[in-house]
C-alpha cells in the first residue's frame, strides 16, 4: 500500500513539472506586444459615402494590408482584428476587443470626408479636447455610429454625439496615454509624407468615444477624403491601400522599436519598408491634387521634443497663481515624484469644485495643456500613499516624475534612486 502511495505522490510531482512546462510557454506567448486593428464602421453603417465608394470598405481593406504586413515580419507581436468582413460593431465593442486582450497599441482607420470637394489629405487624431471646430465636426461624425444603438445615451453614460455640450467631458480626461499616443500620431504622419507622398493635415486632438474607452495608446487614423475625387480614386485602388497601410506599417517599426528599448526588451530587427525610386514619380502624379491648400495643420508636439528644450510653458505653475515659476529649488539628480489627477486645457482656480477638495495641488503646462498633480516626494512609498489616498476622487490619478524641471516616467526615477 505503501509504494501505491509512494507511485501516486510522484506521478503528482512530475504531472505539476510537466504543467509548468506547458503553461510557461502559453504565458510568454499571451505577453508578446499586442496590437488591435480596427476597420471604422461596417455592416448596416458605411461611414462617409461617394457615388462610388463607401469609407467602410476602404478602411477594411487598408486595416487588411496593414495587418497582413504586420504579421509576416513581426514574429513577437499579436495582431488582433475588430473586425475582418463587413460586420457592425458598436464603438463599445470595438473598445472591449481593445481591453479584453489587453492591448499595447490600439490603431483605428478612417476615411474622412468634407461638405468641399476640394479638402484633403491624411490626419491622425489622439484623445483630447477638439480645439477647432473641424476637429470637433469630425469627432461628431465618428461618434455619430452611437446613434444606430437603442437606448444609446443610457449606453454611453449620458454622452450624445450631437451636443457640443457632451464634448466637455474631454477636457478632464485621464492622460496616461496620451504621451505616447502623440508620438506614435507624429510618427505616421511623418510616414505618409515620406513614403506615401501624401499631404499632411497634421496631429489633432478630439472627443473620439472608442479612443477614450480603449486602455493603451490610441490613435484614429483619417486616411484622406473621400469627398475629394483624385484623393478617392487613390484611396479606392489597390496601391492607394497598399501605400497607406505600408506608411502606418513603417511607423509602427519605428513606435515597437522605441516600445522594446523603454521596456528594456531586446530590439526589433525589423527594417521599415523602402519605396522602390522607380514608383515615386508615378505616384507623385496619381496623388497631386490641384485645389485648394488646407489651413494651417494644427500640430500636438510631441513630449520628447518638449523635453529637449524645456521652457517656461514646460516647467511647474503653482495652481494658486496664474504666472509660472520654475522648480529650480528642486535638486536636479533627485527625482520629484508627484500624482498627477487629470488635464485640462484651462486654467483652474486652487479652489475650484473639479479638485474634489483634494488641497495643496498644483500643475505643470505641457503641449498646451495643464496637467493637475498632487504631492511632492522624494520617496516612493509616500506619494503611494498620497494617490491611495486620492484614487477614491480620481479612479484614474497615477503617479510621475520630475528631475528638475525634466518630466520623466515613474519607473525612470525609480531606476536613478537605485
Amino acid at each position: 500500500m505503501k509504494i501505491i502511495k509512494d507511485y501516486l505522490l510522484v506521478c503528482k510531482y512530475y504531472i505539476l513539472i510537466l504543467g509548468l512546462f506547458v503553461i510557461f510557454p502559453l504565458h510568454a506567448q499571451d505577453a508578446r506586444f499586442t496590437v488591435v486593428l480596427d476597420a471604422g464602421h461596417g455592416g448596416h453603417d458605411p461611414g462617409a459615402m461617394s457615388a462610388n465608394s463607401k469609407e467602410k470598405d476602404i478602411n477594411l481593406a487598408i486595416v487588411l494590408d496593414l495587418g497582413a504586413i504586420i504579421e509576416q515580419k513581426f514574429k513577437d507581436v499579436k495582431v488582433v482584428y475588430t473586425r475582418k468582413t463587413d460586420k457592425y460593431l458598436t464603438l463599445q465593442e470595438r473598445a472591449d476587443v481593445v481591453n479584453d486582450h489587453h492591448a499595447d497599441l490600439f490603431i483605428c482607420i478612417h476615411t474622412n470626408a468634407s461638405l468641399s470637394p476640394s479638402a484633403y489629405g491624411a490626419e491622425t487624431f489622439t484623445l483630447g479636447l477638439a480645439k477647432s471646430k473641424a476637429n470637433l465636426d469630425v469627432a461628431m461624425r465618428e461618434n455619430s455610429v452611437i446613434l444606430l444603438e437603442e437606448d444609446y445615451k443610457t449606453k454611453y453614460k449620458g454622452f450624445d454625439p450631437k451636443s457640443v455640450d457632451s464634448y466637455i467631458m474631454f477636457e478632464f480626461m485621464q492622460d496616461k496615454y496620451i504621451d505616447k499616443s502623440v508620438e506614435f500620431s507624429s510618427i505616421i504622419q511623418k510616414q505618409f509624407v515620406s513614403y506615401s507622398h501624401r499631404t499632411d493635415r497634421g496631429v489633432r486632438q478630439a472627443g473620439f468615444w472608442v479612443l477614450h474607452r480603449s486602455a493603451c495608446p490610441s490613435v484614429l487614423v483619417e486616411v484622406g477624403f473621400i469627398s475629394n475625387p483624385p484623393e478617392e480614386r487613390y484611396l479606392t485602388s489597390d496601391q492607394g491601400q497598399k501605400e497607406m497601410a505600408t506608411a502606418v506599417f513603417n511607423a509602427f517599426v519605428d513606435y515597437k522599436r522605441m516600445h522594446d528599448k523603454k521596456s528594456g526588451r531586446q530590439m526589433s530587427s525589423v527594417a521599415k519598408i523602402v519605396q522602390p525610386a522607380k514608383e515615386e514619380e508615378h505616384i507623385r502624379k496619381q496623388i497631386s491634387l490641384p485645389v485648394d491648400t488646407p489651413k494651417q495643420k494644427e500640430v500636438v508636439k510631441p513630449v520628447a521634443a518638449v523635453q529637449q528644450k524645456p521652457d517656461v510653458d514646460t516647467v511647474f505653475k503653482k495652481g494658486k497663481t496664474e504666472t509660472p515659476i520654475t522648480t529650480s529649488k528642486n535638486n536636479a539628480q533627485t527625482p520629484v515624484f508627484k500624482v498627477q489627477l487629470f488635464v485640462s486645457l484651462k486654467n483652474i482656480k486652487a479652489k475650484s469644485s473639479d479638485f474634489k477638495g483634494v488641497a495643496n495641488t498644483d500643475y505643470f503646462v505641457e503641449d498646451g495643456m495643464n496637467k493637475y498633480t498632487v504631492g511632492n516626494e522624494t520617496e516612493y512609498s509616500n506619494i503611494e500613499k498620497i494617490r491611495k489616498s486620492v484614487v477614491a476622487k480620481f479612479p484614474k490619478a497615477f503617479i510621475i516624475a520630475f528631475i528638475g524641471d525634466k518630466k520623466i516616467s515613474a519607473r525612470e526615477a525609480l531606476k536613478l534612486k537605485k
